[in-house]
């Protein structure tokens, strides 16, 4: 599937939310909000993009309360001082481990806003 501004091809489908996040680096320990989210990651909102490659370890609170907890790699990063202002400065965020117990909520979550996502185009 094309991401839909046009980037790179990705496994999973994104889907638009405002879910908070904690997470931290090796120098940084922060909060802030998913923007998006599949079952291969996420794109966090920051002022200050992460550097590239970098591990990051994500406690996600969804909606219903429940933290998924998860382990990443910053993949890309979107700033806009350095590029066309478009969209929100972050970083995308790629799931590299997760427990079982997460990974499922993950899935049961992101199949909520599947479901959500067709109801609304009328299918």
């Amino acid at each position: 599937m094309a991401d839909v501004a046009g980037g790179p091809s990705r496994l999973f489908p994104r889907y638009a939310v405002e879910i908070w996040v904690d997470f931290t680096t090796l120098d940084l320990v922060a909060s802030s909000y998913v923007l998006n989210l599949s079952e291969g990651g996420v794109f966090i909102k920051s002022d200050r993009p992460l550097p590239l490659d970098a591990e990051v370890d994500l406690v996600l609170t969804l909606p219903t309360g429940s933290p998924i907890r998860a382990k990443g790699r910053v993949a890309w990063n979107h700033d806009l001082a350095k590029e066309a202002p478009h969209g929100s400065t972050g970083s995308g965020i790629r799931f590299v481990d997760m427990p079982e117990a997460d990974r499922a909520l993950l899935h049961d979550y992101v199949g909520s806003l599947a479901h959500t996502a067709t109801r609304g185009r009328g299918h």
